[in-house]
């Protein structure tokens, strides 16, 4: 992989990992598209989701560090327990439970289905699923997320693992489902996604050593997957104030359809 390709995918990665349309899903199709293989290494995946990682913890650090805080100080008093910081680190601590048992149960199935063919049903899927997504809802405050909530949005998050079918989107509408309002169902999808994201990038770090791939191509990939990103949190927030949520729907019913269409008849 080149210096060039590197940035193409790093891209992709960074604007598709938080606007509602499958991060995963895109970098197969454009892999794909641009000729440079029908399947993707897992060590793109880990590096672009790097970059991604960094965007969130920027763009979100109030969160994160009210959580962070408040965890321990929760750990060590009972004042500190009464906390939102507590509650909202205890919300992201449940959720990611079911990811992580779903994600690691669901590895081989992610390789299997890591091909356009396959990604461009979940695509289509994704679609339905950001066109029946409640604009908003009565919940505005972390205190009143329910640890089912929690619970939910993380097995939802879990089954995202699946190429095509995008986290963002299926995180964020069944909170909206849940009832969270357009601000904080994205501020939670992305806190569970943090954890996922470490994760991934702890447990990634051998595929990265072990993968042919250089220094430089790398550090592109991954830079340009955090700028990129960064851009997109903004983007998918302004939507979500304006109740646009389902602007991507017929976009991904485009490319899904097409998608199939190429890939039966030309292969």
């Amino acid at each position: 992989m080149n210096v060039i390709q590197a940035i193409v995918l790093g891209v992709v990665q960074g604007l598709t990992e938080f606007l509602p349309v499958s991060s995963s899903g895109h970098l197969v199709l454009a892999n794909y598209f641009l000729g440079w293989g029908d399947s993707l290494e897992l060590y793109v995946d880990i590096a672009t989701n790097t970059g991604t990682l960094l965007a969130v913890l920027i763009f979100l650090f109030a969160d994160v560090s009210k959580a962070f805080t408040g965890f321990f100080r929760g750990l060590v008093s009972a004042e500190g327990r009464k906390e939102e910081g507590w509650r909202l680190a205890l919300l992201v601590i449940v959720g990611s439970v079911p990811t992580a048992v779903i994600g690691f149960g669901m590895r081989s199935v992610f390789h299997e289905l890591n091909r356009p063919l396959p990604v461009a049903v979940a695509l289509i899927a994704t679609g339905f699923i950001l066109w029946f997504a409640p604009r908003s809802g009565p919940k505005h405050s972390v205190r009143q997320l329910t640890f089912l909530d929690a619970l939910i949005a993380g097995t939802v998050q879990g089954l995202a693992v699946v190429p095509g079918i995008s986290r963002s989107g299926a995180t964020i509408a069944t909170l909206l489902a849940r009832g969270a309002d357009k601000d904080l169902a994205p501020r939670m999808s992305f806190l569970l996604y943090l954890v996922v994201s470490f994760g991934v990038a702890l447990f990634g770090i051998e595929e990265v050593r072990g993968a042919d791939i250089q220094l430089g191509p790398l550090v592109a990939m991954t830079l340009a997957s955090f700028v990129v990103g960064y851009a997109a949190l903004k983007l998918v927030f302004a939507l979500l104030r304006r109740g646009q949520f389902r602007a991507f729907s017929p976009y991904l019913w485009v490319v899904g359809a097409f998608t199939i269409l190429y890939v039966t008849f030309f292969g």
